[in-house]
């Protein structure tokens, strides 16, 4: 019987609780949480008896954590326990699309230098296993164009808009009622997202780690009921969109918001869904769909990667890169 691996969580909040209840339910899983740290440690959580601190070196620098997972919303702060986790050779799995985007020219370091493993299946598609499938069943494909839709809240809005001739200021209060965008959405309508995941994708499929500075970003709120009349009486809809490709040598990367025709892959990609076609030049194009936005899609996706983890699995992308810019 495999020893149980401990696990030290970090944040308690819409993902952290889906992943606590997606785990609850895999119990042929050798890993139970020992420690959470949250920031605030006076807030009453009723239905569980987990331990608690507002200590992160409680689950750093104890020896008895395997592994660190991290489901917080302050970037800086989840860079300096993801480093200082593995640096402790402590695993790490992690839901942070901002924190990992923004710092992938060190996150490459990390996979080389440190013999713990980093997963982060959870900061790109939801519930859609889209790194796993990049970075391995495509790695030797030759990826030639990744093109989705990778944010959840912007697709809710714009869906609620063009079905239901709402404006964007109540489809957004709507996606904030349901737990699909924050309170702060300006990551999420802007693009800036969307642009996170894309470079995150970039890097797995070309094996370099792009400049988010190159990246072209437009918000879906330049969208009006105007464009909306526009597209419908022309039988296609508006989506935000998000692509990758190489263009002359240089991985070139759009969001924004495009109109798209019935006999798209994306056309009926509707609501907090996501979509992620990947083209190759062996095997041609592969579209996937499923939740991108909510707690347990992305709580299954950390569930996904604690299974890899404890089966032994790592990245590829560091054993096998072109080039890192």
């Amino acid at each position: 019987m495999n020893e149980q691996k401990k696990i030290g969580l970090f944040g308690f909040g819409t993902v952290g609780q889906g992943f606590y209840e997606n785990l609850k339910k895999h119990t042929h899983l050798s890993a139970v949480i020992a420690k959470v740290c949250v920031r605030r440690i006076d807030l009453p959580r009723i239905g569980h008896e987990l331990y608690f601190t507002d200590n992160p070196d409680e689950l750093l620098l104890d020896p008895e954590i395997d592994i660190i997972i991290e489901l917080i919303d302050d970037a800086v702060a989840a860079k300096q326990y993801v480093h200082t986790a593995l640096r402790e050779g402590k695993s790490v799995i992690s839901a942070n699309k901002k924190m990992i985007g923004e710092s992938l020219k060190e996150i490459d370091e990390w996979h080389t230098r440190y013999d713990a493993t980093f997963l982060y299946e959870a900061a790109v598609g939801g519930g859609i296993p889209i790194v796993h499938a990049v970075d391995g069943f495509f790695r030797d494909q030759e990826v030639l164009k990744i093109r989705g839709i990778l944010n959840g809240s912007s697709n809710y809005i714009l869906t609620q808009m063009q079905q239901n001739q709402w404006s964007f200021e109540q489809a957004l209060i709507d996606a904030q009622a349901k737990g699909f965008a924050e309170q702060n959405p300006t990551l999420d309508i802007s693009g800036v997202d969307a642009s996170y995941k894309l470079s995150i994708l970039a890097y797995h499929a070309f094996g370099e780690v792009p400049s988010l500075s190159s990246f072209s970003a437009e918000s879906i709120e330049n969208v009006t009921k105007e464009l909306i009349k526009k597209a419908k009486t022309k039988g296609k809809k508006i989506k935000p969109i998000a692509t990758i490709e190489i263009v002359d040598g240089k991985i070139v990367c759009t969001v924004k918001p495009q109109l798209v025709s019935p006999n798209d892959e994306l056309f009926s990609v509707d609501f907090e869904n996501n979509a992620i076609s990947v083209e190759t030049l062996i095997s041609g194009k592969h579209t996937a769909a499923g939740k991108g936005a909510g707690s347990l899609p992305t709580g299954s996706a950390v569930i996904e990667d604690l299974k890899r983890l404890l089966s032994g699995y790592s990245y590829q992308v560091s054993k096998s890169k072109k080039t890192v810019a």
